[in-house]
């Protein structure tokens, strides 16, 4: 499935409903199968995506408040799942096959049957309700709010983080960069080969913020679960250089990604989507 806009789309309200119907179903698919490797985490982005599409609409959008809620709900049912896999494949990357520091996702896996079924019946009632969601706005005026707030908390993070920060505070920032990282890609028929460039800025931009958050996550399961011996310890010092080059490269990118002020972003956005559509 195609994760944009087309020119088939008589209207936004066509375009949310087309992009939701597919991806909701191939959510739903997924969480009818048996439980198999990559199968969580394609069912959490799936959502993921949804959400974001719904961001991107969700001034116009009556229902937002109340959709987001049920996805971010159905989410949660594999949410635990899904982060203890996080943190064995990291720890496993990270400690090259060191047997000390495995972690092992097993011990999450005995509700998962259940929990998978639980998903799919909160999907399938939400694409009931999809195949009628309706904006009360149309064309770029459906977009360009969302586009602009996203944008805007965007460049506020950075300015706020330049200062302060922390783990928590980054992985807030990532959760904004990849909504806008969503809606560029939703965008992106607009002018594909002057999106691409910016699409792939986001995507690395939010890879790196993902990892950090992971360090830190798995830097904070070690220190609960280990005792703190010297290998503990060189272990830990190993993810905190880790964190430190990826800060570096996070605020060396995000400096230019989001040099651009939202009300020039947006208007320059908005003539492409003028012309696109002709």
């Amino acid at each position: 499935m195609t994760y944009s806009l087309t020119p088939d789309d008589r209207t936004a309200s066509d375009a949310l409903r087309r992009i939701a119907a597919a991806l909701l179903g191939e959510a739903i698919l997924q969480a009818q199968a048996a439980p198999a490797p990559g199968q969580l985490h394609a069912i959490r982005k799936n959502i993921k995506m949804i959400r974001g599409l719904l961001r991107l609409v969700a001034p116009h959008f009556a229902a937002y408040k109340a959709e987001d809620a049920a996805l971010h709900h159905a989410a949660q049912q594999i949410a635990p799942h899904r982060d203890a896999e996080v943190l064995a494949e990291i720890a496993a990357r990270i400690a090259d096959g060191d047997p000390a520091f495995s972690i092992t996702a097993t011990p999450t896996f005995a509700n998962l049957p259940a929990d998978l079924a639980a998903v799919a019946c909160a999907l399938k009632e939400i694409a009931v309700r999809a195949r009628h969601w309706q904006l009360d706005a149309q064309g770029f005026d459906a977009f360009e709010c969302g586009l602009r707030t996203t944008w805007s908390s965007c460049r506020k993070h950075l300015k706020k983080l330049r200062k302060k920060h922390d783990d928590v505070s980054l992985h807030r920032w990532r959760a904004c960069i990849k909504t806008h990282w969503y809606h560029a890609r939703l965008l992106e028929p607009i002018w594909p080969e002057m999106m691409a460039p910016h699409i792939a800025a986001a995507d690395i931009l939010g890879e790196l913020l993902g990892d950090h958050h992971d360090l830190a996550v798995l830097r904070a399961q070690i220190a609960q679960d280990r005792p703190r011996t010297k290998a503990v310890r060189a272990f830990d010092k190993t993810c905190a250089k880790r964190q430190a080059e990826a800060e570096r490269e996070i605020f060396a990118l995000a400096e230019r990604f989001l040099a651009e002020p939202a009300k020039p972003l947006v208007a320059r956005w908005r003539r492409w989507w003028r012309l696109w559509r002709g």
